[in-house]
């Protein structure tokens, strides 16, 4: 009977300490099993699910670990090597490349033209009588001196250059100073070539009249051809 009772005291501690044990240790492993908190460099936000969590891909983590493309910059037209004949030592022999004869009232049109052949990219040295001749100087002889300093000699032909008297001056003095030569460069604007002077019907001109980019860079193409072959 003693031993009936023992056994049956036993049996129940056993179980109370069985239980014990399930409750200690189930309550612990149910807490692993909880969602854990994301370890991205960038907080997740609340709710996110462990599937969600355990695919996501931070973006600051990804951004940093893609390569990064380079692209190399295309050359502007300012970075193009000038062309060969403009390093000759006979160029900088005279201080000039082109020598802009042209009328008053036709100013606009010169300083555009010359400003096209002075740009960056074609690199022409161009003389301006209202830009280049020095205050107090003779007109005459700095007019002399500038064409006698030039490569080439260009002739703005207009309606007003044909009119004017001190055009007509000039374009002799180029005349006598290299007739019948590739140094001359007639560009006629605004006008027939059979209403050009007597002087320059002779002579290839560049017409102006209809397209004046195409013309511009038919004249800097001349005035190349012009260095290259003196």
């Amino acid at each position: 009977m003693l031993y009936d009772n023992v056994i049956c005291v036993y049996n129940k501690v056993t179980m109370l300490i069985c239980s014990w044990f399930r409750q200690r240790f189930g309550k612990q492993r149910n807490d692993s099993d909880q969602v854990k908190p994301c370890k991205c460099s960038q907080t997740c936000s609340p709710g996110h699910s462990n599937t969600s969590s355990s695919v996501s891909v931070c973006s600051s983590s990804s951004s940093s670990s893609s390569p990064k493309s380079s692209i190399s910059a295309k050359p502007s037209a300012s970075d193009q090597p000038l062309p060969s004949v403009l390093s000759s030592r006979f160029r900088s022999s005279l201080r000039y490349d082109v020598f802009v004869c042209h009328n008053d009232e036709d100013s606009d049109l010169a300083q555009s033209l010359a400003s096209f052949l002075e740009a960056p990219s074609n690199g022409l040295r161009c003389y301006l009588q209202e830009r280049d001749c020095p205050a107090g100087g003779a007109v005459s002889t700095e007019l002399l001196q500038a064409v006698q300093d030039s490569h080439c000699w260009l002739l703005l032909v207009t309606p007003n250059f044909v009119k004017d008297d001190w055009c007509s001056y000039q374009m002799h003095q180029v005349l006598s100073e290299g007739p019948m030569s590739q140094r001359i460069i007639p560009a006629v604007v605004n006008m027939p070539r059979s209403q050009l002077p007597l002087e320059l019907r002779f002579l290839f001109t560049v017409d102006l009249n209809t397209n004046k980019e195409f013309g511009y860079t038919l004249v800097y193409k001349a005035v190349l051809q012009c260095e290259n072959c003196l």
